[in-house]
């Protein structure tokens, strides 16, 4: 027993003098630290946090699909109270970004291990399918509230960010849609009525896209919509035909918010391609219509700007009463050139677009998929206008 306590106190005083640390959760030598690791000379806060190197799974992350990014980490001092990581996923410019908080360890160890190689591991949900770039660049350090510790001066991005490193991805699938806007013929302009029915011969034979997609992305959209184009000398016609087995519009004022409350067809269209400016125009089932103008992604919104457009809707069921069946609902949209611009588009010229559908219920919420787009957003915000896809005008004839 005597021989037990010899050894016993000798191992505790080492303990003592050395200031050794308990195990936890992450504690790794240098020897079991990945073959992948990309090493780093990095620090924070005056070197008192180094990043010793990190390393992704899988080596070439795919959009759409989860990924890993495991760093190892060395502490003089312990992470000043309530920061956490963060990670920022971005194109070289920035342009382009994604992003991951994290308590270090998920918070599952209080009092980190001194001196020690710490490994610290972030699951990522999924690179956005919208993440436009087949190069990443990892960016980020630790952050309490609007407060980050700064990096090394060789480091810093400027933004107080540790540029950690950047790595190739798979190349984006981004789909952008075009639609060809061809011209009605001289005797067929006789017979343009707009009344929502979608009668004429040309909307037979114009430009028809049907598949629609969940704005976001995700998938092709169960609800059936379909959009239609052609053009004359004095305006651009759009018409919209949509499957709806409850037609739902409450609101009857112009310029209402119906996007927020009603069925209703959108259009947003940037002549120039730089979105300064370009126009929003909707109309409901019940014929009421919104339009604004914006100079840039939902900046200077002026709903006091007036399209001018002629338009009309057809009900196949009726408004507001869920009690029975609808079949859907028709819209015919007349937008004059001089609304948008000072002269008709060219043979050739090509203007930015989207076109949207919000559907709603008499008797409960719509959901992400009710709201659908020609050619995604990426987005459930549908003014994400980077996305927008092209009309190109023809000067072709159609009967």
């Amino acid at each position: 027993m005597k021989s037990f306590f010899r050894l016993l106190i000798p191992a505790a005083l080492c303990c003592l003098i050395f200031a050794c640390s308990p195990a936890h959760v992450g504690i790794v030598s240098e020897s079991e630290m990945s073959k992948l690791t990309v090493k780093t000379d990095m620090s924070f806060d005056d070197g008192k946090i180094e990043l010793l190197g990190y390393f992704v799974e899988p080596i070439k992350p795919r959009h759409g699909e989860p990924f890993k990014l495991t760093t190892y980490w060395r502490f003089k001092e312990q992470i000043p109270e309530g920061y956490e990581l963060f990670f920022h996923f971005e194109s070289e410019n920035g342009e382009e970004r994604f992003t991951k908080n994290q308590k270090f360890l998920d918070g599952a160890v209080k009092e980190l291990a001194l001196g020690k190689i710490i490994m610290n591991k972030t699951e990522i949900d999924k690179i956005p399918q919208s993440f436009d770039t087949d190069e990443m660049y990892i960016r980020g350090g630790f952050f309490k509230d609007k407060d980050r510790l700064a990096p090394d001066a060789k480091s810093n991005d400027g933004k107080n960010r540790m540029n950690i490193g950047h790595l190739k991805i798979t190349k984006p699938n981004i789909k952008r849609k075009s639609m060809d806007v061809f011209v009605i013929a001289g005797n067929s302009r006789d017979q343009t009525k707009i009344d929502g029915v979608l009668r004429e011969s040309y909307w037979q034979n114009a430009s028809r896209d049907d598949k629609f997609w969940v704005s976001d992305g995700s998938a092709l959209s169960k609800a059936e919509t379909a959009v239609m184009t052609v053009m004359d000398h004095n305006y651009l016609y759009v018409a919209f035909d949509v499957k709806d087995t409850d037609i739902h519009a409450e609101l009857k004022e112009n310029d209402a918010p119906i996007y927020d409350h009603d069925d209703v067809v959108e259009i947003f269209i940037d002549p120039t391609g730089t979105a300064d400016p370009y126009y929003e125009i909707q109309v409901s089932a019940a014929g009421v219509k919104f339009d604004s103008r914006f100079n840039g992604r939902r900046k200077n919104r002026t709903d006091s700007w007036d399209s001018g457009i002629k338009y009309a809707v057809n009900l196949n069921g009726t408004l507001n009463d869920p009690s029975d069946e609808d079949m859907g609902w028709s819209a015919e949209i007349a937008i004059p050139w001089k609304s948008l611009v000072q002269t008709p588009p060219k043979d050739g010229d090509t203007w930015k677009v989207f076109f949207h559908r919000i559907n709603r219920y008499s008797n409960k919420k719509s959901t992400s998929e009710d709201f659908t787009s020609w050619t995604p957003a990426y987005s459930g915000d549908l003014h994400n206008i980077k996305f927008m896809g092209n009309l190109v005008f023809v000067y072709e004839e159609i009967l």
